[in-house]
């Protein structure tokens, strides 16, 4: 499965947001992780392992609405072209 996904993120994502006064030029883009918590935990530990993340970005676990599930979410900011 791990040779479906590159193991480098592409060159225009931050891994820090920028400061608030460069935010016209970045956009957010959101990353959900639903399901149960062990598949949700082991997702996420292996993004982090990646580089792809670190565990302090990703939300906390929740109850996704309405389907009785868990979720993580995650947000990186990508520059516009």
């Amino acid at each position: 499965m791990a040779k479906d996904f590159p193991i480098e993120p592409p060159n225009d994502i931050q891994q820090d947001p920028a400061p608030t006064d460069d935010r016209e030029n970045r956009e957010p883009v959101r990353i959900m992780v639903v399901g149960s918590r062990q598949g949700i935990t082991a997702v996420v530990n292996w993004l982090v392992r990646l580089g792809f993340a670190q565990m302090a970005d990703w939300s906390d676990l929740q109850r996704a609405p309405n389907t009785g599930q868990w979720m993580r979410v995650l947000t990186k900011w990508l520059q516009k072209n």
